[in-house]
């Protein structure tokens, strides 16, 4: 019997042929009359000196209303089919999410491993965002803030000093009898206020976010492989197809 993943891989194509069959009639139905139409022209002349001028035309049906349904039904019921046994087979489609030795999850449906797939993937791109901690700084986590963790402080304070601008006269040259002193004004900063920084950041470090997208990552691929032991069940032979277009054509189409 055939496996689920292979009605999967079928199931689209199939889906696909339909629709294209059903527009393509859609647009014969509506705008190509003439191919459910035959004619027979056929002039005759009364006169024996105008006979060779006989001629007949004729144009031939290209198909019948009921022929162009049965042609589509033809990939409808093969779509329809594959519809059902793919569902059909969905609800028995279950596999365990283990993560190395660790069991999440057992009977895991096969659709919900599917969805988790896309959630995960969409939940990975929220932890690739996680901002980590400025380097530079020597970050020590701050219990004293938080007991349960997540607060780092630098564990060096910034220090910096407030500095006023003074003019300092400096003696160039000392006085003399002769010569008074030689004075030189400079101006010189001179500290008045110390300033201690200390930071505290709520980030995490670049190691426990590597750690978190791995374990992410771990995650995701152990669903994939869930996902395809799921669909290694045997597909439900079942069809619905025929029985549609039997009840819908029942003595209208032949």
């Amino acid at each position: 019997m055939a496996k689920l993943h292979e009605v999967l891989a079928v199931e689209s194509g199939l889906q696909a042929t339909a629709k294209k069959v059903n527009e393509e009639t859609i647009r014969t139905f509506g705008k190509k009359d003439e191919h459910f139409i035959e004619t027979v022209k056929a002039i005759t002349h009364f006169a024996e000196e105008d006979k060779h001028l006989d001629t007949t035309e004729s144009k031939a049906m290209v198909t019948t209303v009921f022929d162009k349904l049965l042609y589509t039904a033809g990939p409808n019921i093969k779509a329809l089919d594959a519809y059902l046994q793919k569902e059909a087979t969905n609800q028995k489609a279950v596999a365990d999410l283990v993560v190395g030795e660790t069991t999440l999850a057992t009977a895991m449906p096969a659709t919900v491993l599917l969805g988790l797939e896309t959630k995960l993937a969409e939940l990975r791109a929220v932890y690739d965002a996680i901002p980590t901690l400025a380097p530079g700084p020597t970050w020590v986590e701050d219990g004293d803030r938080r007991a349960d963790g997540g607060v780092y402080r630098s564990e060096h304070p910034d220090v910096t000093f407030r500095t006023r601008r003074t003019v300092k006269p400096i003696i160039m040259a000392p006085a003399t009898k002769e010569h008074p002193a030689q004075v030189q004004a400079i101006q010189e900063d001179v500290p008045i206020a110390k300033i201690v920084m200390q930071h505290w950041s709520g980030m995490i470090t670049s190691a426990e976010k590597s750690d978190l997208l791995g374990r992410v990552d771990r995650l995701l691929r152990a669903v994939k492989r869930a996902r395809q032991r799921a669909n290694m069940q045997e597909v439900e032979n079942r069809k619905i197809g025929k029985a549609l277009f039997d009840f819908i054509h029942d003595g209208i189409v032949g």
